[in-house]
């Protein structure tokens, strides 16, 4: 097996507690559309970081996937967006239907060695939030 480091960057960390404060701070508890799409992501792949992703899956693990692979896709992360489409796939049902936790830790292992550079990604897509942000303000 190959080694991998598990972990994540600081601007995952500082995104996922940004938004988190936020969040909870909220009268609503609303965050724009934005950045919903950038808190699924940062959580998703903080998960998948620690070694929690079927926790943070369940109980809905194909509800979820599809939700983290629509915002992954937003982000640009093709190479995951991939790898979460053949997930949800291998969780449908039919005669070579795998566990959720064999389907979950494969997906794990594929995700340690995605190519994508996600917190780059998460890094330019706050960048846009903020950068739109500034923009309403001004005016």
């Amino acid at each position: 097996m190959v080694e991998t480091w598990r972990g994540i960057y600081p601007i995952t960390s500082f995104v996922l507690e940004a938004l988190g404060r936020k969040r909870d701070a909220s009268v609503d508890g609303r965050l724009s559309a934005e950045e919903q799409t950038l808190l699924t992501v940062v959580e998703f792949w903080a998960a998948a970081a620690h070694g929690t992703l079927l926790e943070h899956l369940r109980p809905n693990v194909r509800e979820q996937l599809d939700g983290a692979r629509r915002a992954f896709a937003v982000l640009g992360a093709v190479r995951v967006v991939s790898l979460l489409r053949v997930a949800g796939e291998e969780l449908a049902s039919g005669p070579l239907r795998q566990s959720e936790t064999a389907v979950i830790e494969q997906l794990d292992e594929r995700l340690a060695r995605t190519d994508d550079n996600i917190e780059d990604l998460i890094a330019r897509y706050a960048g846009v939030i903020e950068r739109s942000a500034e923009s309403a303000a001004a005016q």
